[in-house]
């Protein structure tokens, strides 16, 4: 019945522009942010939403009603939470029998406004697109159970999808939402099982249900200073070997750079980060790739976005909800030129329940790492590969516990009855 046409991908903060695909017999909409309702909305369906200025994850509701005050349907939104590059969705008007129903095509891309290609099957036959606002459904059985589909293709080899199913006898299905949250073992503890964790984490002071525990793979993201290059090849310019020291085989690592490039678009603009593919030791270890197989973009010192880069690999590292980390390297050139500051960036990781790492590469710490605390100052290769087994080592003790029930991750907290763990940070 409804379905949000302002899709928020990537990093958002400030105040957005909200607007919502309805389909026939929808009077009003009420909209809700992090359970607070922030407006009432009728036809057209869009309103301005002041998120705050600051990053932080957060959760919009739309809730459908029609013209009598019966409820319909209600969609949810995360916001600056881990999501693809692309989503698409699709809205399907009642119509009449087999016959003059409609389905309405909305979609958000970080990289391109306009898909290269939109491509819908009704039950795996093509259906011709000419607006995507408005796909007639071909003639079919109502009492047979249907699917609707659509793929649309980017720029950058992105791609997105979505459907729906419909159709035949009514029947009612139940999932059970659940939400991860990152922990961090104290050294030498151990988690028990799932189903003793009873009373272990709760939201606003009540218990949550914990649904599973898992160990898993890891995913680190670096973000690279431009400067950082030269001191790599410096300290690295020795090592023959890309495979020693070794990685652990489940540990996936990718680099991104602060130089923003902007995707300006209808309804707002985005920065978008260059990045690699996920890699694994097979591809060598970390100064290797880092500084022998990888092509730098070009960089100027006043024009690099550490701290907004930083926020975006948080979320590049949670997507797949695995144990997880963002380790910024800085070189001695380094500047930011950010909108964020880093203490709002390291409040968003701590919300997120994403560790992060920072490392000040060469002889002397970089001019920006008193902004972060300090870090770690790295000289040599001795030095970088001890701090690597270090968050190799910090990565051992992260579990990631799933929780029953969908909220947002800086609401859920050990209770005082838990033992042994603290939220990742």
């Amino acid at each position: 019945m409804i379905s949000f046409a302002s899709l928020f991908v990537g990093l958002v903060f400030g105040i957005v522009n909200v607007q919502l695909v309805a389909a026939a017999g929808v009077d009003r909409v009420d909209l809700f942010l992090d359970g607070k309702q922030v407006a009432e909305l009728r036809a057209p369906f869009m309103t301005a939403v002041d998120i705050g200025c600051e990053p932080a994850p957060h959760e919009l509701v739309a809730v459908a009603y029609d013209a009598k005050g019966k409820r319909l349907e209600q969609v949810r939104q995360w916001v600056n939470r881990p999501r693809p590059t692309a989503e698409a969705s699709l809205v399907l008007e009642p119509g009449r029998g087999d016959q003059g129903r409609i389905a309405h095509l909305t979609w958000r891309s970080l990289t391109g406004e306009v898909p290269k290609a939109v491509a819908v099957t009704f039950d795996g036959r093509p259906v011709p697109v000419t607006d995507p606002s408005r796909i007639e459904v071909p003639p079919h059985d109502p009492r047979q159970v249907h699917s609707l589909r659509a793929r649309l293709d980017f720029e950058g080899n992105v791609s997105a999808s979505t459907e729906v199913i419909f159709g035949g006898p009514r029947t009612t299905e139940v999932f059970t939402e659940m939400t991860a949250v990152s922990v961090v073992l104290d050294e030498g503890r151990t988690l028990p099982p799932a189903g003793e964790l009873a009373g272990w984490f709760e939201k606003d002071g009540r218990p949550l249900e914990v649904a599973a525990v898992e160990e898993g793979p890891s995913d680190v993201v670096f973000v690279c200073e431009g400067s950082v290059l030269a001191q790599l090849q410096k300290v690295f310019q020795y090592r023959t070997d890309p495979y020693k020291p070794g990685l652990p085989a489940d540990l996936s690592f990718r680099f991104v750079w602060p130089v923003g490039q902007l995707a300006s678009q209808a309804t707002m603009s985005s920065n978008l980060y260059p990045s690699t593919r996920r890699m694994t030791i097979a591809d060598g270890n970390v100064s290797w790739v880092a500084g022998k197989r990888l092509i730098w973009p070009a960089w100027t010192r006043s024009g690099q976005r550490i701290a907004d880069a930083v926020a975006v690999a948080a979320l590049a590292a949670a997507e797949e909800e695995r144990r997880r980390a963002v380790v910024l390297l800085l070189g001695p050139d380094a500047a930011d030129g950010s909108l964020l500051t880093p203490r709002e960036v390291v409040e968003f990781l701590a919300k997120l329940r994403v560790p992060l790492h920072v490392w000040s590469i060469g002889k002397k710490p970089s001019p920006e790492a008193p902004r972060w605390g300090g870090g770690t100052s790295l000289a040599n290769a001795r030095q970088f590969d001890a701090a690597v087994a270090g968050l190799v080592q910090s990565l051992s003790r992260q579990r990631i516990v799933w929780v029953e029930g969908t909220h947002l991750p800086q609401d859920v907290i050990p209770a005082t009855s838990a033992a042994g763990i603290s939220l990742a940070r």
